[in-house]
């Protein structure tokens, strides 16, 4: 994959393309080996029709499929592979084990320092999803704060209808909690206006799709906190050797957001002497299936960890060798007895605290 730099109108414009052009274009085109924008949106202006142009491999149809490569823009797809990771992911077991432990003391605690017992308790969610993570840290909560108003903010009708499926099941656990359902990207919440201020916020494993300047959205997030307040974010490790392919991929594939490690969250915090603690989690991806090429599951689940839809019929094919080659490799992922093979995928959550006024 290449992206080509067209002159039109003394001005470049780059796009990406599988073939080289034909020598009988009068425009000067010029190769470049890394990808400058993957979604221009609309074909170049200039003297070449060029999706018109029989010399070149690249029809109007894959036109319009390469502007769908990313999961994110196929809500539809993005909860069906979802769905079969988290059916093939330890996170859960994971997380519950460092909420029974770390977050009582570090998130919790903190809280309990800095609201009386009676107080209500506010609370942002961070692209929620179907809700599971959240409802084990409000179950939590609630052992220290009777009160709750739970604010959710998803962008997918799917997730949220999840997420009120599974409050109405834990209706007893979760007596006490107030919801309040938003559904918007984070983009458009910030945008609306809306002041509120919250004790805790929660951005687990949402914090890439931050549409634009990532420090500006982390910021607004950290500002909606109360004094006193803590913010807990999880992402991709930046030691996580599978993240780093994802980050060579942006090359030819839209995954230059979701690449985003705690690197990038903590260079933001350091840069303006705000104090967090992380800690790092290792979970575990049966990855057994994508190495069947007939396997539905494995094709959906190689899709949500690159993030591409179709990734077997859309990605060139050195690209599907490299991340093949990577998942099974014994320095990303284990190998055991009876033949399956799980991915290591190194998080880190990140703590992030709002200083009380003094």
């Amino acid at each position: 994959m290449y992206s080509l730099k067209v002159t039109a109108n003394h001005r470049p414009i780059i796009f990406p393309y599988r073939n080289l052009p034909c020598s009988s274009h009068g425009t000067p085109w010029e190769l470049h080996g890394e990808l400058d924008t993957m979604w221009p949106g609309i074909l170049p202006s200039h003297s070449c029709r060029l999706s018109s142009c029989q010399n070149i491999g690249v029809s109007r149809r894959e036109d319009n499929m390469d502007t769908n490569w990313s999961l994110l823009n196929n809500p539809g797809h993005y909860v069906k592979t979802f769905n079969v990771f988290r059916d093939r992911c330890s996170d859960v077991s994971v997380f519950s084990v460092w909420v029974d432990g770390v977050f009582s003391e570090v998130v919790v605690g903190k809280l309990q320092a800095t609201l009386d017992r009676q107080e209500e308790l506010r609370i942002l969610g961070v692209g929620s999803g179907s809700g599971v993570t959240d409802c084990i840290m409000l179950e939590r909560l609630l052992k220290q704060f009777s009160r709750i108003n739970n604010r959710v903010v998803e962008p997918l009708a799917e997730f949220l209808d999840l997420y009120k499926s599974l409050v109405s099941s834990k209706a007893h656990q979760l007596h006490g909690v107030e919801c309040d359902w938003r559904q918007q990207t984070i983009g458009q919440y910030q945008k609306a206006g809306d002041s509120s201020k919250f004790h805790f916020i929660s951005a687990v494993h949402s914090i890439y799709y931050i549409a634009g300047d990532v420090d500006s959205g982390l910021m607004d997030l950290y500002n909606r906190l109360e004094p006193g307040g803590v913010m807990l974010v999880i992402l991709n490790s930046d030691t996580c050797k599978f993240s780093r392919l994802l980050g060579q991929l942006k090359s030819s594939l839209d995954t230059s957001s979701y690449n985003m490690t705690s690197a990038d969250i903590r260079s933001c915090l350091d840069r303006r002497g705000i104090p967090y603690t992380q800690y790092p989690q290792t979970v575990r991806i049966d990855v057994t299936q994508c190495f069947d090429q007939a396997s539905e599951e494995g094709g959906l689940l190689l899709d949500f960890v690159t993030h591409v839809v179709n990734f077997r019929k859309t990605a060139p094919e050195d690209m599907q060798r490299s991340v093949m080659e990577c998942l099974g490799r014994g320095d990303c992922s284990e190998r055991e007895s009876g033949g399956a093979i799980f991915l290591n995928m190194d998080w880190d959550i990140i703590v992030i605290n709002q200083p009380q006024s003094e």
